[in-house]
């Protein structure tokens, strides 16, 4: 029982690392042999109420990523109800405001319908803009116009990023 007990704790330790506000996991696909690493800030609520009814409406962070392949940046909402997205087929675009140390900057997102996630990846720029917003800065906001509240941005704590990006994913850009 003490032997599986130590390699519980051992498995819990190779498996999250938290630095900072950052948190890394590692998910393996055994049927297709690959590893992917997901890198996720801290759950955080708007910076004013939402009047709308749902209840603990937080948003995180991630990064995930194929070590030496790709990696993909997105945004979680437990609840998303957000206006001002240009329609296409099968999803909507976002123009969202970032805001990094004293700078602005706009990048693009996505929502595929029903989904909650917001995705960074509709142009690679956009992808690389964040994450490399991330690694600069130990928090960035992000402005999300919700239907009927108008905007509320969230303040993401990414300290940490840029050491577990680079130990996780190895990619340069």
């Amino acid at each position: 029982m003490k032997h599986l007990l130590l390699y519980l704790i051992s498995l819990l330790a190779i498996c999250f690392s938290v630095n900072a506000e950052m948190v890394h996991r590692e998910s393996k696909n055994e049927f297709k042999g690959t590893t992917s690493h997901y890198i996720k800030s801290k759950m955080v609520a708007p910076n004013k109420p939402l009047s709308f009814p749902y209840e603990n409406t937080k948003s995180a962070l991630h990064v995930g990523c194929k070590p030496n392949d790709f990696y993909w940046a997105y945004v979680v909402f437990n609840k998303v109800n957000l206006t001002d997205g240009n329609i296409g087929d099968g999803y909507t675009s976002y123009t969202l405001e970032v805001k990094a140390g004293q700078n602005f900057h706009k990048v693009m997102a996505t929502q595929d319908f029903g989904e909650t996630f917001i995705n960074f990846d509709m142009l690679p720029s956009d992808r690389k803009t964040i994450t490399k917003l991330m690694r600069e800065n130990d928090e960035i906001w992000i402005e999300f116009n919700h239907y009927q509240d108008g905007p509320r941005f969230y303040k993401y704590d990414t300290r940490g990023f840029s050491k577990l990006f680079q130990t996780h994913c190895k990619i340069s850009n």
